[in-house]
């Protein structure tokens, strides 16, 4: 992951002190004295930044003497001013100077920073760590034989059948039976008042399906147009109306409608309907589409396995630093991901049945894999000079836009991309495709499907 360096700040009369303090592998921690002039400089460019935003009586904005803001607001604001620039300030030196390029945001800590005296500040950075490869080419593997059941073809003809099925509406207000397509109104009745909200009408519900709690089966089965059955039922504790998720309730539901299913014959004049010359050429083309398919998942099988073993054979030294922050990257995304279904990271680890120190060694073990993973591929790129062209992103930015004009929108969407700094990530996606095809190619594997 790469960082957006912020612009250098102008150079001054004394130099800042570099030292580097520690080194474990690609992290380094370095120890920066920064002048007492500088640190100066940056007290007034901070206090000259806020008093533009004040408003002391007696004086014009942005007018305040310092003396006469420092009695009224104290120095603690100026000083929190003055830290924001120092911060990009000691990063750009460092970067500068050691020639260096980060692969996370580094961590800076302001050891002692005040006015008129230096300041001190430590700042610990990872940079990409050295990758030892182990043979990649001509790795070993056995590709699984293809094959193709006759209950496959029967039950994805079965699926196809279902899709061209038609729902004619009943001749007679019988009652429901097994199979049966029913037209749902729900009303939730709750105890304490809620926002308005209007019924669900028409909702369809396959009698007998897992659309629904077996309550509604029980109560359903049996019941005719116009009846309006109280069903209790617990909402699911991801449900997006937080007022509702995880509680018991009771829904008046009227039974709006009931239509059977009437599926198409399977036969010559199903599969013409379909362009297809019979029953016969129609399974075929399913036959061979599953075959298709399968293959196509042994492939991506066998390439992870090469990848694998050309990972677990590599020595990589990770910096604790950049597992740390991909283990907290990963836990902020669970709790969002959770924040957004009205959860907590507590009820999550409840219903896991795990603790946190469990869940944070799952993370590590994950970012381990992964990281080590990406930086043998980079490294192999680099080896084999295996690079992403311009043609190559943007066809598969034309794979990503949908309908008319797909050069335009494609190009409009690189833009985008780029304008955003996400462009690279998609470049990096497209880079190590290109490698785990190259291991691919270069594996030793009988009956290899090309």
């Amino acid at each position: 992951m790469r960082v957006r360096v912020p612009p250098l700040a102008p150079a001054t009369g004394k130099k800042m002190q570099i030292n580097l303090d520690k080194k474990e592998g690609s992290q380094l921690t370095f120890e920066v004295k920064v002048p007492e002039e500088e640190v100066n400089r940056l007290f007034s460019r901070a206090f000259r930044k806020i008093v533009r935003e004040v408003q002391v009586p007696g004086f014009r904005k942005g007018k305040v003497p310092r003396k006469i803001f420092e009695q009224r607001y104290g120095q603690e604001s100026i000083k929190e001013e003055a830290l924001k620039q120092l911060y990009p300030l000691v990063y750009n030196k460092v970067l500068e100077e050691e020639k260096i390029t980060p692969l996370i945001y580094p961590r800076i800590r302001v050891v002692k920073f005040s006015e008129d005296e230096p300041a001190l500040v430590k700042m610990e950075v990872v940079t990409k760590p050295d990758v030892k490869l182990a043979p990649y080419k001509g790795i070993k593997a056995k590709m699984e034989k293809v094959k193709v059941e006759k209950k496959e073809v029967t039950e994805q003809l079965q699926r196809l059948q279902r899709t061209y099925a038609e729902y004619p509406p009943l001749l007679e207000n019988r009652p429901t039976q097994e199979g049966d397509w029913l037209a749902l109104e729900m009303r939730p009745l709750l105890k304490r008042p809620t926002p308005p909200r209007k019924e669900v009408e028409n909702f369809w519900y396959k009698l007998g399906s897992d659309q629904l709690p077996p309550s509604f089966h029980k109560e359903l089965l049996g019941a005719r147009i116009g009846d309006e059955k109280l069903i209790e039922t617990v909402i699911p504790p991801d449900h997006p109306r937080k007022e509702l998720a995880g509680k018991k309730i009771s829904l008046n539901v009227k039974v709006k409608d009931i239509r059977k299913e009437k599926l198409p014959e399977l036969n010559d004049e199903f599969a013409r309907k379909l362009n297809f010359e019979n029953m016969k050429a129609l399974k075929e083309r399913i036959k061979k589409e599953l075959e298709n398919i399968k293959q196509k998942r042994e492939k991506e099988r066998v390439k992870a396995e090469i990848v694998e073993k050309v990972v677990k054979n590599s020595r990589i030294d990770l910096p604790p630093l950049l597992i740390e922050e991909g283990v907290k990257e990963k836990i902020e995304k669970l709790k969002e991901d959770l924040r957004k279904n009205g959860l907590s990271i507590s009820s999550y680890l409840k219903e896991q049945n795990i603790n946190e120190e469990h869940l944070n060694k799952l993370f590590k073990n994950q970012v381990e894999s992964e990281l080590k993973t990406l930086l043998v591929l980079d490294k192999i790129a680099q080896e084999e000079k295996i690079e992403v062209t311009e043609e190559e992103i943007d066809k598969r930015l034309q794979l990503l836009v949908q309908g008319e004009n797909k050069e335009t929108k494609a190009r409009l969407l690189k833009e985008e991309l780029i304008k955003k700094g996400n462009l690279s990530s998609l470049v990096e996606r497209i880079k190590n495709e290109k490698v785990i095809d190259f291991l691919y190619e270069q594996a030793e594997i009988p009956d290899k499907i090309t």
